[in-house]
């Protein structure tokens, strides 16, 4: 199994085609905000809104240049005096061009929150945590390194994503559960369960019809690739890598309490063995529901609200796309929870006694 995963690893990115693809470069420098001025927004934010130029002066250069007017949630400038942000210069039709802030310059923490989460995940996780760095660290170079470029450079959306959470899958359980029996149980029950949700989301979006170009940054994403990216595609892959996440810690989790019962008590039969781990995937279904429900309403509180303060009432944001695309998505998801849980758990209750004898 191990070179299995590395031979495939070898395969993805020797073999596959590379791509380029055309994006808009712009030119980013490094500097530090040094005055700003309230001036009138552009037309059409006229009532309500309040503009601010910044002045930020050039990393090396120690030149000064005046950012185009930007809008700010308050009286006050977004950025102040000192702030270290970063400024591009991008071409206006004028010959000197305009100037814009990007962001702050946030490595330095980033990267110190990125160190505490490392030095935590392996002073309590120790091997098991080094395995889940090692798969984050695949992960995110699969995701973003290899499947996103392909993607934008007019690769096949459902190849390519097939593909990534395949690949996905066997770095995160063998890498961080090591190469077990209970691990091979749990990703082929994983595989199971995103077959599942695969096919609700496909059936749903249908249904439902939703394809993906609800959000903003969907029809961004569409408008500045002249629509060659299949949004219903690319929402359908994102479903199913979601799914993914949150379904391997529900299988693991049953495997691993199967796998404990039997160690523990080898007299114990299928029946017996299910009916037990049964009792404990029951509350993790309970806890894992509430979860996803949860957490989604938590990233998108400020977008609920404000669709709700723009419909009129809590019920007349079922009528936007954004929120029909998360129902969807949320829902397959647990559906697909639902439904793996005792499959997972029958499974593990049958195999492992077999591989794993009485003596």
């Amino acid at each position: 199994m191990k070179k299995a995963i590395f031979i495939t690893l070898l395969f993805i990115y020797l073999f596959l085609p590379g791509y380029t693809y055309a994006q808009q470069v712009e030119k980013s420098y490094e500097g530090t905000v040094r005055g700003s001025e309230e001036v009138e927004c552009s037309e059409g934010l006229t009532e309500g809104y309040t503009c601010f130029e910044y002045l930020v002066e050039i990393d090396g250069t120690k030149e000064t240049e005046r950012t185009i007017p930007v809008m700010s949630e308050g009286s006050k400038p977004k950025f102040k005096d000192g702030d270290r942000v970063y400024i591009s210069q991008f071409d206006d039709g004028t010959e000197l061009g305009s100037w814009s802030i990007t962001g702050y310059i946030r490595e330095l923490p980033i990267l110190i929150l990125l160190l505490l989460f490392a030095f935590l995940s392996l002073a309590i996780g120790r091997r098991q945590g080094l395995g889940s760095l090692l798969s984050l660290v695949f992960t995110v170079f699969l995701l973003y390194s290899w499947a996103i470029p392909k993607i934008l450079a007019g690769g096949d959306v459902m190849v390519i994503g097939i593909i990534t959470v395949f690949i996905t899958l066997i770095l995160i359980m063998y890498l961080s559960h090591g190469f077990k029996l209970k691990t091979t149980i749990a990703a082929v029950s994983t595989m199971i369960g995103i077959s599942i949700v695969a096919i609700l989301a496909k059936i749903f979006m249908n249904y439902i019809n939703v394809d993906g170009s609800g959000s903003e940054e969907a029809f961004l994403l569409s408008s500045q690739t002249n629509g060659s990216i299949n949004l219903s595609e690319v929402f359908f892959i994102s479903i199913l890598i979601g799914a993914m996440g949150v379904m391997d810690d529900v299988v693991m989790s049953q495997v691993s309490s199967i796998n404990e019962l039997y160690t523990v008590n080898r007299n114990l039969s299928v029946k017996q063995l299910y009916s037990q781990a049964m009792n404990i995937g029951r509350d993790h279904i309970a806890s894992m529901i509430n979860t996803l429900f949860i957490a989604y309403a938590g990233t998108s509180f400020a977008l609920v609200m404000l669709l709700t303060f723009n419909t009129g009432g809590v019920g007349n944001i079922l009528k936007t796309d954004v929120i029909a695309e998360e129902i969807v998505r949320t829902f397959t998801a647990s559906i697909g929870i639902l439904l793996i849980v005792p499959i997972t758990t029958i499974m593990a209750a049958w195999l492992i006694p077999i591989f794993k004898p009485k003596d």
